[in-house]
């Protein structure tokens, strides 16, 4: 009899030191009896690892009592952007609140994404805009806002800034507004412009025997051409900021201005008089000539007494009224007796 109530102490005794307890690793549960004294004991005589960065609740030295349930938080790297400024953290919370709580990240009236009581996978990423004070400079106007909007852009399209389609924000639409930073909208237009400029005629002369020697008389004005030049102008906030050429074309091709250059000589046919003296010239076109008495139209060879060269001319003016000197001659008849530096010449005139 003694040795039966022995017997069932004993049995009751190693029935109240079994515990039965669930264990949560993940998305798994299993129901664990167990004799172990502490959490950490149990999960270890059942096999569940235990990573360095893992954490368990309650705590592996907590007393293992019966029904309790232990969860086992697995450690996992996830990315965390905070008002732009990224990096990997490694943790353990579940959720997206979890995890803010876990890294003490300040999310009271920021805005978060995903949604805070989502789940959080390894490799995801948390996006929290806290509330920062910026500048706004678009169009002329800067304005002091504050935000926690996720973009740049974002923030543009709350504050009702509407982008055309060359605009550009600095430092970039897609920048996280940060405390006393500065977002501006810069205008950007393009325009095409067309300038036209002169192409400048070519200049010809055409011998003519029909004018005398050493007139020039222009047969044909000349005429510009125009040349239409394209350029891409670009503009910000009203500058301009660059000018691309995109080419050119001719809209009027040039004309060349003509002119004729007289090849013409006067003949003398006979000559029945003469006369000797000095000649000097004068500037005036052609071949002709002055003198003091002889009709006008007259032809005369004059020749030059000191090499011979001799030149026709017509008289067409009066003069020279200056002592010893028997005729004046253009400047283009005397070139061919002399240099025009000599200035006066010993000449024998006849007609």
């Amino acid at each position: 009899m003694a040795v039966a109530l022995v017997l069932a102490a004993g049995c009751a005794l190693y029935l109240g030191s079994q515990k039965v307890v669930t264990v949560a690793d993940g998305d798994v549960e299993q129901s664990l009896q167990t004799f172990a004294p502490t959490v950490g004991e149990a999960l270890s005589r059942a096999g569940v690892a235990i990573g360095p960065s893992d954490k368990v609740l309650p705590g592996i030295d907590a007393p293992l009592t019966p029904s309790r349930k232990i969860e086992v938080l697995r450690a996992k790297d996830v990315v965390v952007v905070i008002n732009g400024e990224r990096r990997t953290e490694r943790v353990t919370g579940r959720t997206v609140d979890e995890v803010l709580k876990e890294l003490s990240v300040v999310s009271r009236g920021a805005l978060i994404a995903p949604a805070p009581g989502t789940r959080v996978d390894p490799g995801e990423e948390i996006v929290v805009a806290q509330s920062v004070g910026a500048t706004v400079a678009y169009d002329g106007i800067t304005q002091q806002v504050r935000t926690n909007v996720l973009t740049a852009g974002g923030l543009l399209r709350q504050l009702g800034v509407v982008l055309g389609p060359y605009d550009r924000v600095e430092p970039s639409i897609l920048a996280y507004p940060s405390e006393g930073s500065t977002i501006k909208v810069v205008r950007v237009n393009q325009a095409v412009e067309k300038l036209h400029s002169k192409i400048a005629f070519t200049r010809q002369t055409e011998q003519s025997s029909t004018l005398e020697l050493g007139i020039r008389k222009v047969s044909k004005a000349g005429v510009e051409g125009i040349r239409e030049s394209t350029y891409r102008i670009l503009y910000e906030d009203g500058k301009v900021k660059s000018r691309t050429f995109l080419g050119a074309t001719t809209v009027r091709e040039p004309s060349a201005e003509v002119t004729l250059v007289g090849t013409f000589k006067p003949a003398l046919k006979a000559a029945s008089h003469n006369q000797t003296g000095k000649a000097s010239w004068y500037h005036q076109p052609g071949l002709m000539a002055a003198h003091r008495s002889l009709p006008f139209g007259t032809v005369v060879r004059v020749t030059n007494l000191a090499n011979g060269k001799q030149v026709t001319v017509t008289i067409r003016d009066r003069g020279p009224y200056i002592d010893g000197r028997v005729i004046d001659l253009s400047d283009t008849a005397f070139k061919q007796l002399s240099p025009i530096s000599r200035g006066v010449l010993n000449v024998k005139i006849e007609w």
